[in-house]
C-alpha cells in the first residue's frame, strides 16, 4: 500500500511533559505507512504516495473514552431524571436483564458509530453480565482500541433482577472464556471488570484480582460515585469502597476506577500509594445528582486521570468534546480557574487516557511508531472564534459537528463529517427494531 501524507495542518502532537502536555503546536506533515505515524514535519511527497491536503484544520490524536457502556446505549432516554440507586434499581437493571444477543449488538454498533463519529478511536467498555461476547465481536471488527470486561455480580438482592446475577464460579468461568478470547485478538484487550463493590461477594473479588494479577490483566470498576452509595457501602461492609477494594487486591496501576467523586482523604491516600488510575465522567455525575470529582486535586497529588461519558441513559450523549469543556468548566467552578485548564482536560481525552488505559505505547499521541488514530478539526466557524488559544477553541467552542476527518490506524472511517463504513440510519432503524422487543421482554412500555 502506498504511504498517506495529510497535508498542511496545524498538529497538537500531545508529546510534551506534563506541565506542558501538548508538545509543540505547528503546521506540520504525517506520514502514514502500514497504519502507523511514519514521519512528522515537512515532507516532501514522492511519486507513489497519495497526499490529502487537510490545510485549515486542527489534526490531533484521537479521543480515548475511559469509560463506557455499550450495552445502554439502546437506553438512551429512557432512564431521566433519577439519582443513582434508583436510576439502577427501576430503569439500568431491568432493562440489562432483557438483553439478549441482538439487542446487544445493536446496542454496540450503535456505540461504535457514535463514537467514530465524534473522534474517538478507543475506548474502555463495561459491558453486562451476560452476552459481553457479542460486544466483544463488534468491537473486534470496529478497528477500534477496545479494553472490554463483562460485569461481574454474583451477589443477588431484591433489587437485582435474577438474570442478572451469577454464581462466583460461573462470573469465574466467563472471565477465563472472554480473557482466552481476547488473547487471539489484536486491537481488544479484556479487564476483570466487577460493577461495583456492592455487587460482588468477597470470595468473586478475591478471585477475580488473582485472575487479573496471574494473567497481567487490566481492571475496571465503578467506585464513590454517589453519596447514597457511599452511604450504602459504609452501611452493610464498614469502610469505604476503595479501602474495600484495596483490601481485596484490585487496585494498582492496572486499574481505573470511574468517577471517585466522593473520596476521603485515606481513600486519597490509597489511590496515590497504589497507582491507581480515575476516569472522570463529568456529564453523568451531573444528571445523576452525584457531584463533582476533585480532579485538578487528583491531578496535583500525581493520580492519572482519563475522561469518559459512561453511559447513553445517564449522559445522553457519548461525545467526548462535551465531556472535555464540562470537565474544564467543572474544575473552574470547583478548584477555581485556572487550577484545571483546558490543555489538561484535553490531555485527559487523549494522551491521558491512553496512559489510564496502559495504550500510551499504541496511541494517544502523533509520535513516529504510534497507530495512526488521528481527528482533524474545523475551527473555521466563527463560533468557535476567529482567532485565540488553540486548544481553549477545541475545548470551550467546539462541538461534535467540528469533527470533519477521522482516521483509525491510518484507515479513514468519518470523512467531511460522515461515517464511511457504517450505515448509521440502518444502525438506527434495527436499534429501534430491537428496542420494542427488549422493552416487552422487560414489561415496560418505555
Amino acid at each position: 500500500m502506498p504511504d498517506l501524507i495529510l497535508q498542511g495542518a496545524t498538529v497538537v502532537p500531545m508529546d510534551g511533559p506534563p506541565e506542558q502536555p501538548l508538545g509543540t503546536v505547528a503546521a506540520r506533515d504525517v506520514r502514514i505507512r502500514d497504519g502507523r505515524i511514519a514521519e512528522v514535519g515537512q515532507i516532501t511527497p514522492t511519486t507513489d504516495d497519495i497526499v490529502q491536503s487537510i490545510a485549515g484544520l486542527v489534526l490531533a490524536p484521537g479521543f480515548v473514552h475511559g469509560h463506557v457502556h455499550y450495552c445502554q446505549t439502546l437506553f438512551r432516554g429512557l432512564a431521566d431524571d433519577l439519582p443513582l440507586l434508583d436510576w439502577l434499581v427501576r430503569r439500568i437493571w431491568p432493562l440489562e436483564a432483557a438483553h439478549d444477543p441482538e439487542s446487544t449488538r445493536a446496542s454496540a454498533e450503535l456505540s461504535v458509530a457514535e463514537l467514530l463519529r465524534g473522534g474517538a478511536t478507543a475506548a474502555q467498555v463495561m459491558e453486562s453480565v451476560h452476552h459481553a461476547e457479542v460486544s466483544l465481536e463488534v468491537a473486534a471488527t470496529s478497528g477500534m482500541t477496545t479494553i472490554l470486561g463483562n460485569c461481574l455480580m454474583d451477589r443477588a438482592g431484591p433489587d437485582v433482577p435474577a438474570q442478572l446475577t451469577t454464581t462466583a464460579d460461573a462470573a469465574l468461568a466467563a472471565i477465563e472464556q472472554l480473557s482466552d478470547r481476547c488473547r487471539s485478538l489484536p486491537t481488544v484487550d479484556y479487564a476483570v471488570s466487577p460493577r461495583f463493590v456492592l455487587s460482588c461477594s468477597d470470595e468473586l473479588s478475591r478471585a477475580a484480582a488473582a485472575h487479573a494479577v496471574r494473567h497481567d490483566l487490566r481492571i475496571h470498576t465503578h467506585a464513590d460515585e454517589h453519596p447514597d452509595e457511599g452511604a450504602a457501602v459504609r452501611a452493610q461492609l464498614g469502610r469505604d469502597a476503595i479501602e474495600v477494594l484495596h483490601d481485596q487486591g484490585l487496585l494498582g496501576p492496572r486499574t481505573s476506577l470511574a468517577h471517585c467523586v466522593h473520596t476521603t482523604a485515606r481513600e486519597r491516600a490509597i489511590l496515590v500509594e497504589t497507582g491507581t488510575r480515575v476516569v472522570h465522567c463529568p456529564s453523568t455525575n451531573l444528571k445523576l445528582g452525584s457531584g463533582i470529582a476533585p480532579i485538578a486535586e487528583y491531578q496535583a497529588r500525581g493520580i492519572p486521570v482519563a475522561l469518559g461519558a459512561d453511559g447513553a441513559p445517564c449522559n445522553n450523549r457519548l461525545c467526548m468534546l462535551t465531556e472535555v469543556r464540562q470537565a474544564a468548566l467543572l474544575q473552574a467552578l470547583s478548584a477555581g480557574p485556572g487550577r484545571w485548564p483546558a490543555a489538561h482536560a484535553w490531555h485527559a481525552a487523549t494522551r491521558g487516557g491512553a496512559e489510564v488505559l496502559g495504550l500510551a505505547d499504541r496511541l494517544g499521541s502523533i509520535r513516529v511508531g504510534l497507530r495512526a488514530d488521528l481527528v482533524a478539526f474545523d475551527l473555521g466557524d466563527p463560533t468557535r472564534s476567529l482567532d485565540g488559544d488553540l486548544v481553549s477553541r477545541l475545548v470551550y467552542s467546539a462541538q461534535r459537528d467540528a469533527v470533519r476527518h477521522v482516521w483509525v490506524a491510518g484507515t479513514p472511517r468519518v470523512r467531511d463529517g460522515v461515517l464511511l463504513d457504517l450505515d448509521h440510519e440502518a444502525l438506527q432503524r434495527r436499534a429501534a427494531a430491537q428496542l420494542r422487543l427488549l422493552l416487552s421482554r422487560a414489561g415496560m412500555t418505555r
